[in-house]
């Protein structure tokens, strides 16, 4: 938290009905109050009394936004907290003047009656003695014309003594495009800029955003008349402050953790430095330990080891693996540990470097371990192991001794060749065999070893309904474990397709006879259409495989979310999926008016789609629980459904549904679909 004055947010992202419909609206707004509202980062409190900070609704209207910021205006003042007010959708400037309005849903260009003038309110929050500074984002077209006139500041209500920071997404005559300023902002909110200081403040978010921009000018407009205010109109918090050093391989965590440390010593003690590189820390553990035993020392010491398993890893694993040190196998490696220990990171998400993840696991480990030696020690042993080494080589074990883990790194071996072994069967099931397209009167089963088709049967549904193709799973399953039994392996993954109809009223997880599936095996669901494709389908299943790497490449979650209003006229959904206009996996914020061809729609041209279980939905203030949990998906997903059974927290994530389909899963696809006959086809135009 800052020292200074509490900042309260306020994120507006109306939709005007008598413009063009805002596709990335939910997106862009939901990205940037969560890294605006993110204690690491924005460090921003609900602006609003009852709670709430983001506000994304089609039905906005221009006195409803009024009273809205109103309200958060006078919440702020009976605080006495700064306010960080971003207001996100069309604007417009009426005539030959620079004011911008913007747009609420009753909203018609140049009627300014109608439409919400965005500097007078700035200036109102800003004149208020009892709120600090006001900071304005502002993305819609003309959004320069959002700096309120001089003389409202220097000579209003606040006595010249107000302060306003605006960050702007383009000027007077320009106008903004899909919402690119509000993303790329959440995007360096959450990166950070090598070099900056701790706070960044209007100027350095400009020079960073200038020229990434296309066709839009970011401007800013600072105010700053109270002559007593000592700290500057941030935006945020700067998560690259610590990143460089002089030996380049501390990450944030230990800078952070060793100047914590080290500030609580003792004043008796001789004064200590915090260590920059191997030597110093090296040096400053022994000085540690000549010290007077004490809670602040242990403390220090720790620290200093934790760093040095750090610095000592990073440099083993460039010196050892070499070029097969790659972005995608550090994701990998991380990937499945965090599956394998069952936890998600907390954020903000570490970058894919050697440097980032070693620092996170070794300072940030779970409860359950004294230290993150076990932790770093898997990570390394799955680095080798996708990177063909000798996991007995003596290199590995020198590795292991010169950071004290030498038994962590057998145990690490030993759990990583068993998951292998147990990672080598899966069983996929798929209900896509019913002749009404309902549910099946048989259940298709195939084995696999390795990628490879072991054994394929069929099992006969006893009732066509969903207790009948339960029934047919869970025989499947005992087939399976015959076969895992008799190979001396154990069954741990269940895949099922399940036709769109299904996908929306069934849980297959939840079934099972003396245990849920959910409870035995990592269940994955899946589209069984992918099985048996129709020709327009299977010639757009390219793409479809494509679309995993951008989703691979993309910062943060790669979900482009979906309200009702995109989903409801179906032909121009259609026709924005055959532009190409979602890049990434697309999830739905809502429960009601899904059906099957809009699943079918939306699973043509995308592999993953997640949507809520709950009519309740799930709005754009709950998007921001995927971060930590994404990389662990889609087991991860899986888990939180576990520890809901048990009555333990979950959180928003369990509310999600998901269609799971990876490459490996896209592969199977068309290792089978020779085998299967087509169907008819369903993706054709809607009307």
């Amino acid at each position: 938290m800052s020292e200074g004055p509490r900042r309260h947010l306020l994120v507006v992202a109306p939709q005007c009905a008598s413009m063009q419909h805002l596709t990335r609206l939910s997106e862009a707004s939901s990205a940037l109050h969560a890294a605006l509202a993110h204690s690491d980062m924005g460090d921003c409190a609900p602006g609003l009394p009852g709670g709430r900070s983001l506000i994304a609704d089609a039905q906005l209207t221009s006195n409803w936004i009024r009273t809205l910021i109103g309200e958060a205006i006078q919440h702020a003042e009976d605080r006495r907290a700064s306010l960080v007010l971003a207001l996100l959708g069309h604007g417009f400037v009426p005539g030959n003047t620079n004011t911008l309005y913007l747009m609420g849903a009753d909203s018609t260009e140049d009627a300014t009656e109608r439409a919400v003038n965005v500097g007078e309110l700035l200036a109102a929050a800003a004149n208020k003695s009892g709120i600090p500074s006001v900071l304005g984002i502002i993305d819609t077209c003309h959004a320069a014309g959002a700096i309120p006139p001089g003389r409202d500041l220097t000579a209003g209500a606040g006595n010249g003594r107000s302060r306003l920071g605006v960050l702007m997404a383009s000027a007077v005559s320009q106008t903004a495009v899909d919402l690119s300023f509000s993303r790329a902002l959440a995007t360096l909110i959450r990166d950070g800029i090598p070099g900056a200081g701790p706070l960044l403040g209007l100027d350095d978010v400009r020079r960073a955003l200038r020229g990434t921009i296309v066709g839009q000018d970011v401007m800013v407009s600072q105010h700053d008349g109270d002559p007593f205010e000592t700290e500057p109109i941030w935006v945020t918090r700067n998560m690259r402050a610590h990143d460089t050093d002089s030996d380049g391989l501390l990450g944030r965590l230990a800078h952070e953790e060793l100047a914590e440390a080290f500030a609580v010593l003792a004043p008796g003690e001789p004064p200590l430095s915090v260590p920059r590189d191997m030597q110093s820390a090296l040096e400053c553990l022994a000085a540690l330990k000549a010290l007077s035993p004490s809670p602040a020392r242990d403390r220090a010491k720790e620290a200093v080891d934790f760093l040095l398993t750090s610095m000592r890893t990073v440099k083993f694993l460039r010196d050892w693996l070499g070029g097969e040190l790659t972005t995608a196998r550090l994701r990998q490696a991380l990937r499945v540990l965090l599956v394998s220990e069952r936890r998600a990171l907390a954020p903000p998400v570490p970058e894919f470097t050697d440097i980032a993840i070693l620092d996170r696991l070794a300072f940030d480990h779970p409860e359950t371990q004294r230290n993150g030696k076990p932790s770093v020690a898997e990570f390394v042993v799955r680095l080798a192991f996708a990177s063909g080494k000798d996991l007995a080589s003596s290199e590995l074990h020198g590795w292991a001794r010169s950071v004290g883990a030498q038994q962590e790194l057998n145990d690490a071996v030993t759990k990583v060749l068993g998951d292998r072994e147990d990672q080598q069967l899966r069983l996929a099931v798929s209900l896509d065999s019913s002749l009404t397209g309902g549910w099946p009167e048989a259940v298709s089963a195939w084995l696999l070893q390795d990628g490879d088709l072991l054994e394929r049967q069929d099992f006969n549904c006893p009732t066509v309904d969903r207790a009948g193709a339960e029934a047919a799973i869970e025989a499947a399953a005992v087939w399976a474990e015959d076969h895992a039994e008799a190979l001396g392996r154990r069954l741990r993954w269940l895949d099922v397709a399940v036709p769109s109809g299904a996908l929306l009223e069934w849980r297959p997880e939840e079934a099972g006879e003396g245990l849920r599936f959910g409870v035995q095996y990592d269940v994955v669901l899946h589209w069984s259409r992918r099985l048996a494709p129709d020709p327009l389908l299977r010639r757009i299943q390219g793409a479809v495989n494509d679309r995993w790497e951008e989703i691979a490449a993309c910062p943060g979650v790669p979900v482009d979310w979906l309200d009702e209003t995109d989903t409801t006229d179906r032909p121009p959904l259609q026709g924005r999926l055959r532009d190409g206009l979602y890049r990434r996996g697309i999830g739905l914020t809502h429960h009601i008016g899904l059906d099957d061809q809009l699943m079918e729609i939306l699973l043509s041209y995308t592999p993953v789609l997640l949507w809520p279980q709950g009519v309740e939905g799930f709005p754009a203030d709950r998007h921001s629980c995927l971060e930590p949990q994404w990389l662990t998906m889609p087991e991860g997903l899986g888990h939180a459904y576990q520890r809901r059974w048990r009555g333990e927290n979950a959180g928003h994530f369990a509310d999600l549904r998901a269609v799971w389909d990876d490459r490996e899963w896209l592969r199977f696809c068309r290792l089978v679909r020779t085998t299967v006959p087509p169907v008819q086809n369903t993706i054709k135009e809607v009307s």
